[in-house]
C-alpha cells in the first residue's frame, strides 16, 4: 500500500467509528492491486473496489484522475474522499485535487488535524509552506492528508480472516463507460520521457587565504562562478 494512504485510510476508520457510515477503499491499477485492497478491508474498511483494466496502464495524473472519478460516480459519490498527499513514485500531489476538481467536490490538501466534521460541513487544519491554517469545505468534499495526522493501526486477526474471505468488485473501462481515449496513455497529456538521478553539483573547495579577508575573499569569488555550487 501507497504509505501515504494508510493514514488516509486510518483517518476514514476512526471517523467511522465516530460518526457512523461504512469505508470504501478505491484504487487503479493491475490485479495485484486486490491484495492491497484486501489489506484495506483487513484494517477495517467495509469493501474494495478494483478499477482494472489494460486500457488504464500508462496513465498521467489526469488520466488516472479521471478514471477515478468515473469510479466513485458508478459506485455512489461519498460524503468525503480521503487520499494519501501523493504516491511515493511519482510524488506529484496531483491525482488528489485533479480527481476532486473531475467531480466538482470542495478539497484541500496536506490536512494534519480534522477539527470538526458536521452534517454540511468539515473543518480541518492543513499545513503550508510558511505555518498552518484552518479551513472549512461544504461537504460532499476531498481532502489529502499528511503524515502525523494519526497513529495507523495493525490488521487484526478477525479482520485478516474477513479480508481473505471478501469479495472485491472490479470495474474495467467498459463497466466505468470510459472511452479509451480518455485513460492510460491515450488520455494523458503529459509523459515521462526518461528519469535519471540528479547530479551532484556541489564542489568541494579548499579555503588557501592566510587572514580572514583573503579567505572571505576567495569564497566570495567562488560563489560567484556560475560552474560551481560549493559546499562549506
Amino acid at each position: 500500500m501507497n504509505p501515504a494512504d494508510v493514514f488516509a485510510l486510518e483517518e476514514a476508520l476512526r471517523i467511522r467509528e465516530r460518526q457512523g457510515g461504512s469505508v470504501t477503499a478505491v484504487s487503479m491499477g493491475a490485479e495485484s492491486a486486490a491484495q492491497i485492497l484486501r489489506s484495506c478491508i483487513s484494517l477495517g474498511a467495509d469493501a474494495g473496489v478494483l478499477l482494472t483494466d489494460r486500457l488504464f496502464a500508462g496513465g498521467d495524473t489526469l488520466a488516472t484522475a479521471t478514471v477515478l472519478s468515473r469510479g466513485l460516480e458508478l459506485i455512489g459519490k461519498p460524503d468525503l474522499i480521503l487520499c494519501g498527499t501523493h504516491s511515493t513514485d511519482g510524488e506529484t500531489a496531483q491525482v488528489g485535487p485533479a480527481l476532486a476538481e473531475k467531480l466538482g467536490t470542495a478539497h484541500t490538501t496536506h490536512v494534519l488535524d480534522i477539527l470538526a466534521l458536521e452534517e454540511r460541513h468539515i473543518t480541518c487544519r492543513r499545513m503550508t509552506e510558511t505555518g498552518f491554517e484552518i479551513v472549512q469545505l461544504m461537504l460532499p468534499a476531498l481532502i489529502t492528508v499528511h503524515k502525523g495526522i494519526n497513529q495507523p493501526r495493525m490488521a487484526t486477526i478477525n479482520g485478516i480472516l474477513k479480508a481473505n474471505r471478501c469479495e472485491i468488485t472490479r470495474l474495467s473501462a467498459q463497466d466505468l463507460s470510459l472511452d479509451k481515449q480518455a485513460c492510460g496513455l491515450a488520455g494523458s497529456p503529459t509523459r515521462v520521457q526518461a528519469t535519471r538521478n540528479a547530479a551532484d553539483r556541489q564542489v568541494p573547495f579548499t579555503v588557501s587565504g592566510k587572514s580572514l579577508r583573503e579567505q572571505i575573499e576567495e569564497i566570495a569569488q567562488l560563489l560567484t562562478d556560475k560552474n560551481m555550487s560549493p559546499s562549506i
